[in-house]
């Protein structure tokens, strides 16, 4: 009898396993589903979506800021800024700037430009932009 119960034990412990792992599929973060009801909101409302910018071409996406980098004195003027738009981020970068007045971390804004990839990256360069949202304040559902 004891040389089944580390068999039963190994086959009980195995089945756990795959039912967690079935389980867990069916739960997503909260931001995951923000992002994606985000991304899904950007394409109904008829932007581009970050994640498919590819090569050279005008776009129009909208998002949220999730970072600003404002260059140093002694650096070249320069304003950074991580637009996420629930499918990808494009950095979007703001030549001969300090900083753009009213976007922050938070920020929801369109972004309207010619977009293109740096290695890895989407970015656009010196694109027309309209804050639609600022931080901490509700999202129009």
């Amino acid at each position: 009898m004891s040389t089944r119960t580390p068999h039963r034990h190994a086959e009980s412990t195995r089945r756990a396993e795959k039912l967690a792992q079935r389980v867990r599929g069916h739960f997503v973060d909260s931001e995951v589903l923000d992002a994606r009801e985000a991304g899904r909101r950007a394409r109904e409302a008829g932007f581009d979506c970050a994640q498919d910018i590819e090569r050279r071409r005008p776009v129009r996406v909208t998002g949220f800021v999730s970072s600003v980098v404002i260059q140093p004195a002694s650096a070249p003027c320069s304003v950074e800024i991580d637009v996420f738009d629930g499918t990808g981020t494009v950095t979007a970068i703001w030549l001969g700037q300090s900083r753009i007045p009213g976007i922050g971390p938070g920020t929801r804004l369109v972004l309207e430009g010619v977009a293109a990839r740096r290695g890895d990256h989407r970015v656009m360069y010196n694109p027309r932009y309209e804050i639609t949202g600022l931080p901490d304040e509700e999202e129009d559902a």
